[in-house]
């Protein structure tokens, strides 16, 4: 077992993420691909610009909020939309800086017409007093489901390369 924190590879290796090769892509699922990765990018916005409404909505009601830093420290799980959402925005007033996640590299995998898999990497940036610093990157989990036509997470596994 390596010393080395955290170790090469740790997201995989713990089953936190498990990205495999797309094979043939359906067309059709073309449009779900783009609303599950639209809606990625909407809970940064939500979260990031403190609307509780926009970050809720990216949840079903059953959703579950879970984290992860380096493989070996858990956070929550956080489960249902309030409970969830609650624990996030609990964070705003402690965090006096403005947060950015960044989501890149995102990949949907696993999707059918109801549910699917997307995994993102994430790179959270705080500014203050005009100076702007990286705080952590790391892979991010997005189980989905469509409901009612729209995509929404049932489960979000976000992981920490370093802790915060």
């Amino acid at each position: 077992m390596s010393s080395v924190q955290p170790a090469p590879g740790w997201a995989r290796s713990t089953g936190h993420v498990t990205v495999s090769d797309l094979g043939p892509v359906d067309a059709t699922k073309a449009a779900d691909r783009l609303a599950i990765t639209e809606r990625v990018y909407l809970y940064g916005w939500g979260y990031d610009e403190r609307d509780r409404d926009l970050l809720a909505g990216c949840f079903t009601e059953d959703g579950t909020w879970e984290g992860h830093i380096m493989g070996t420290d858990a956070v929550g799980p956080f489960v249902g939309r309030d409970a969830l959402v609650e624990f996030l925005a609990s964070f705003w007033d402690e965090q006096t800086d403005q947060r950015r996640h960044i989501f890149t590299n995102v990949v949907v995998s696993d999707i059918t017409d109801s549910t699917a898999v997307a995994h993102a990497y994430l790179m959270l940036t705080a500014s203050t007093g005009g100076d702007m610093q990286p705080v952590t990157v790391g892979p991010y989990r997005f189980e989905m489901r469509k409901e009612d036509q729209i995509w929404r997470m049932t489960r979000l596994a976000a992981g920490f390369d370093a802790p915060f």
